[in-house]
């Protein structure tokens, strides 16, 4: 470890402080006269100085692909760009058509990522996005307003067995998957490189409460996703009466997530103890659904099953997210 400098503290005038930078790392950094320095206070009482900002870029990183395709390639790409890396090549004796069209797939569900270079043995990605524009807590709110619109338009296929409302929110998904996998790269940056923005209060703990919050609103989308599958297969094998009773229970579920991810943002304990006292209620209330639905045709008895499961699910995810908001506020 390199022994500290220690530098004697002058002020100026009646509140200024100053004190003179190491000379060696000024020199380094490249540092001149009119740089500007970035100053980020650490939770720890330490003070963090870097002369971009800490946007220091990440090295290319190359993957060899010859024998990799489908999940396994897609999965080495995933954690690459969660990791940080602003650039990634893609490598192989001869690229093959299936492994283009798994390249191109992954790109489209990852934000800022573009493909920018090709040949027949190289594929270049970068992202071309500024991680400082749109803060973690930001991008939690922009998931946040996602998940809304998909439990929204979910409750509302069930209840009308709209096809087309289905289909788009299954299509949604897609696009709360992206977000979370930008909010993981994002606290992935201040993790590593201790990348908090100017637009962001957070420190390294709320970003960490952030990143988990996100894991529950993604697992939410999923089980909206699994309703409206259920409803696009099977809306004609199940009764309405059934549907209804589902979708009484789901506006509770929808209310629980929004509710939860209230107090969470605001920190607001009550609230966040009002969200798992209710949770504890669905359970009770969809078995009584299922013991009605027994005496359904099989498929019909499965399909609801099913989505009685999501429904419980979305609400134990909100109750999670609830235990969050409590966990974050002792933290701040």
């Amino acid at each position: 470890m390199i022994n500290p400098e220690i530098r004697k503290i002058q002020v100026t005038g009646k509140s200024t402080f100053i004190v003179s930078l190491p000379k060696r790392w000024a020199v380094n950094a490249g540092i001149t006269s009119g740089s500007l320095i970035h100053m980020n206070p650490m939770e720890d009482g330490s003070l963090l100085l870097t002369s971009n900002g800490g946007f220091t870029d990440q090295g290319p990183k190359t993957l060899n692909i010859d024998a990799k395709s489908g999940e396994p390639l897609v999965r080495d790409i995933i954690a690459t760009y969660v990791a940080g890396y602003r650039v990634i090549e893609l490598k192989a004796k001869n690229i093959t058509p299936g492994q283009r069209n798994d390249i191109t797939a992954i790109v489209r569900k990852l934000i800022g990522i573009e493909i920018i270079e090709e040949t027949h043995s190289r594929v270049k990605i970068q992202d071309i996005s500024n991680s400082g524009d749109m803060p973690i807590d930001l991008s939690f709110r922009r998931m946040h307003i996602k998940v809304q619109w998909i439990l929204d338009n979910t409750f509302k296929a069930m209840n009308t067995k709209d096809i087309s409302l289905a289909s788009e929110v299954v299509r949604q998904d897609d696009e709360i998957d992206r977000l979370h996998l930008l909010i993981s790269k994002q606290f992935m940056d201040i993790l590593l490189h201790s990348r908090i923005t100017e637009k962001s209060e957070l420190g390294l703990a709320g970003a960490f409460y952030y990143r988990m919050a996100s894991d529950q609103l993604e697992r939410v989308s999923d089980h909206a996703g699994k309703i409206a599958g259920i409803i696009l297969e099977s809306r004609e094998k199940i009764i309405q009466l059934m549907l209804d009773e589902l979708v009484k229970i789901g506006s509770i579920s929808y209310k629980l997530v929004n509710d939860s991810v209230s107090s969470f943002t605001k920190c607001n304990v009550d609230l966040a103890n009002r969200v798992i006292e209710e949770h504890k209620k669905i359970g009770e209330e969809l078995h009584q659904i299922r013991n009605q639905a027994t005496a359904l045709n099989p498929e019909a008895v499965m399909s609801i099953g099913l989505m009685t499961d999501s429904v419980k699910r979305i609400a134990d995810y909100a109750a999670n997210i609830a235990e969050l908001a409590i966990d974050f506020s002792k933290s701040i």
